[in-house]
């Protein structure tokens, strides 16, 4: 599963975040589902595969929600499931809300054991031990959610999506795909493009990726990128670990989209993000919070 719900705040946590953490409560999370305990895999720093959370040996989902999406995804690609995407919390976000987060001490907790739990919103509470109660969509706090709804649910682009500063509000009209060629984009949007395997550039100040932009044939008649779209991650003032989850994700997506290809598959990494456009350099974008970037490998319909 590709979130849980931690045990004691009963915040939902994407896999990924676990990125962010020095040290992890293995035993600190729940399905959102129906509240099995689930365990975090592959969440360690220079791991080739995404994080994930599994169920425990022997525990089986009840009556569940979450045990149900990877069928309602498989529905998804193939005709609209809205009936079903209304009343699942994750799998289609209402909307993005950026909440600054801090750690919050469980009065409970003692010694090393408070540095091990999630990064979490002051005003969250706790109900261990209940199952949790049925959600209608949401909105989330990183982009990376939203950005696997528009691959997964092509027939269901219609449905709203609401993202402060950008003046679109369906999935739809949200997305904008990178254009051959470079050119200036007037409006905010959530933009994407496929990410060029040539080597970052890193700096203290910032990472520079290279996605696909303009292309010319070499020497050999093959086309290769001549003026790639930039993008420029500013991350001076980023911590080391949003400068980890970062760096990692673009490096598992490599990973993901090179056995994509042995597979035969048309799956690309694919990077989204929200930023600002250089209107002397229209080939350059900035980005400077990490929620707003994510790296997912798929086909986009």
């Amino acid at each position: 599963m590709e979130s849980a719900r931690d045990r004691r705040t009963e915040e939902i946590v994407e896999a990924e975040d676990l990125w962010l953490l020095d040290d992890i409560d293995t035993t600190g999370y729940i399905c959102w589902g129906c509240g099995i305990e689930m365990y975090p895999s592959a969440w360690q720093k220079g791991s080739k595969k995404r994080p994930s959370f599994n169920k425990m040996p022997g525990k089986e989902h009840i009556n569940c929600d979450a045990d149900a999406e990877s069928t309602v995804v498989k529905q998804g690609q193939k005709k609209s499931v809205r009936d079903l995407l209304d009343s699942a919390p994750g799998l289609m976000p209402a909307g993005l809300r950026l909440i600054e987060k801090r750690p919050v001490v469980d009065p409970d907790a003692t010694g090393s054991e408070n540095n091990s739990r999630s990064a979490r919103s002051a005003s969250s509470t706790s109900h261990e031990g209940n199952a949790p109660t049925r959600q209608s969509r949401r909105p989330v706090n990183t982009i990376r959610q939203i950005c696997r709804a528009f691959i997964r649910f092509p027939h269901d682009r219609d449905i709203s999506l609401n993202i402060p500063g950008i003046d679109a509000h369906t999935y739809k009209s949200v997305f904008r795909k990178l254009r051959d060629p470079i050119q200036l984009y007037p409006h905010r949007r959530v933009n994407y493009s496929t990410l060029v395997w040539q080597k970052f550039e890193q700096s203290e100040d910032r990472l520079v990726i290279f996605l696909s932009g303009e292309w010319a044939p070499d020497e050999f008649g093959n086309p290769r990128p001549s003026r790639p779209y930039k993008l420029h991650i500013e991350w001076g003032d980023w911590s080391q670990a949003k400068r980890t989850l970062v760096r990692q994700e673009l490096e598992v997506a490599k990973e993901e989209a090179k056995e994509a290809k042995k597979k035969r598959l048309s799956d690309r990494a694919q990077i989204f993000f929200i930023g600002e456009q250089n209107a002397d350099n229209p080939e350059i974008f900035h980005v400077t919070d990490y929620r707003l970037i994510c790296a997912i490998v798929g086909h986009i319909t």
